[in-house]
């Protein structure tokens, strides 16, 4: 089956600029657990969950209303095509510690949202325990997208606070 069937096409968008306090309260007011994050020009940029802000909003120890969702979103965005099978969706997002990702068109549009949820509707029962099982024993690592190899880590300052993300790759000077 492909993901195109089993995809959530109603889906939010929020804007790169936006707060995090902006951003929960439209997930809040749909019920949902994820959004996708557009920059000023329209552009798919990044994923937003529930999860990005426990790992990456929290640490930061400041006001939802202070920090911007593209601090905290998940980018590059995860996606898959939309004629993709479920199963190697489900690859997908275990291989690389996802919760959901993204599914574009051809021309690279989003035009929904997948989660293991989803998938688990449409595989066995057998399938999606350890598609679970594997997700949750991984640990995500946040690539750099700028060098494409560092890892960002967290800087912190006197307090304990994380002050910004830094790429581990000597050779990069990205952070944010």
């Amino acid at each position: 089956m492909k993901v195109e069937k089993i995809m959530n096409s109603n889906f939010k968008t929020v804007n790169w600029n936006a707060t995090v306090f902006d951003a929960v309260k439209i997930m809040n007011e749909n019920h949902l657990y994820g959004l996708v994050v557009k920059d000023d020009n329209g552009n798919d940029v990044g994923l937003l969950s529930e999860r990005s802000i426990i790992k990456r909003f929290i640490p930061r120890n400041r006001k939802p209303d202070e920090v911007p969702v593209k601090l905290v979103m998940r980018k590059p965005i995860p996606k898959v095509k939309n004629d993709y099978d479920v199963k190697d969706v489900a690859a997908y997002l275990s291989e690389n510690g996802l919760e959901r990702c993204a599914v574009v068109d051809d021309s690279g549009k989003v035009v929904g949202i997948v989660t293991l949820t989803d998938l688990s509707r449409y595989l066995s029962r057998a399938s999606i325990t350890d598609i679970l099982l594997s997700h949750r024993t991984k640990d995500y690592q946040h690539i750099c997208p700028k060098c494409g190899i560092g890892v960002l880590e967290p800087v912190y300052n006197e307090k304990g606070e994380i002050k910004v993300f830094r790429c581990s790759n000597p050779s990069c000077d990205y952070e944010e």
